[in-house]
């Protein structure tokens, strides 16, 4: 695998929250008007039930989603292009803009962070012909004809990893992440990570969207990259 060729080509970042954001036709109107303040364009908004969506075509993809449920609600932004290699710059700076609109219109003293996930998919080069040949061969050592038992040709495979959070972490996170053959072209491994928080912040703690995505996205340079190729040994 090449390390030099990643593309994310999705990115996204989602929060639970307490009081839940009471969405009506007035929350729906100040939501836009509070995302253009902050520099968020988009092209069109729709509001089904208990619902705020918003969603931008170019130039960069991105979809906000605000859901309402009894006492609690969620603040979810998502930027997903397979044709692109996403920034994470740009999307964090769209993240921090996004939250900055919510709390504008959604004010709450006391509102409490209930639990967040972040989660980026990427891609990678081979040199392999089969990015499941590199896997199962060169970094699992395993013979090539040793999936023959499996009585059928393999078109792809991969592998998933859930880390549990550490008791003597400051902010317990779960790790989840898949590596695996791209099937629609399989040349390329495919790469999702997630960092899922579900521990309740205090009251009041704010929103820090840009901190936890660039905690993901080190975690996949200093850990999962390394791993892939077979550095960390």
């Amino acid at each position: 695998m090449y390390p030099d060729t990643r593309q994310t080509i999705y990115m996204g970042i989602n929060f639970i929250t307490s009081p839940e954001p009471i969405v009506d036709k007035r929350s729906y109107i100040t939501f836009q008007q509070s995302l253009l303040t902050h520099g968020v364009d988009f092209d069109r908004a729709e509001q089904p039930e208990r619902q705020i969506v918003v969603v931008r075509e170019a130039p960069t993809r991105l979809l906000v989603k605000v859901v309402s449920t009894p006492s609690i609600g969620q603040l979810l932004v998502v930027s997903e292009d397979p044709r692109a290699d996403l920034a994470l710059e740009l999307f964090s700076r769209n993240v921090e803009a996004t939250i900055a609109a919510f709390e504008a219109t959604w004010r709450a003293r006391n509102r409490q962070l209930i639990r967040s996930d972040a989660t980026f998919r990427d891609l990678f080069e081979t040199s392999a012909e089969h990015a499941f040949q590199e896997l199962w061969e060169v970094r699992l050592h395993q013979p090539a004809d040793s999936l023959a038992a499996l009585g059928r040709p393999v078109l792809g495979g991969g592998l998933r990893f859930v880390m549990p959070a550490q008791p003597n972490e400051p902010d317990p996170v779960q790790i989840e992440v898949k590596i695996e053959s791209f099937l629609q072209d399989s040349k390329k491994i495919f790469v999702e990570t997630q960092f899922v928080w579900s521990q309740s912040a205090p009251p009041a703690v704010p929103l820090n969207g840009e901190q936890r995505l660039k905690q993901v996205d080190a975690y996949i340079g200093n850990t999962v990259i390394p791993f892939i190729t077979g550095e960390d040994r």
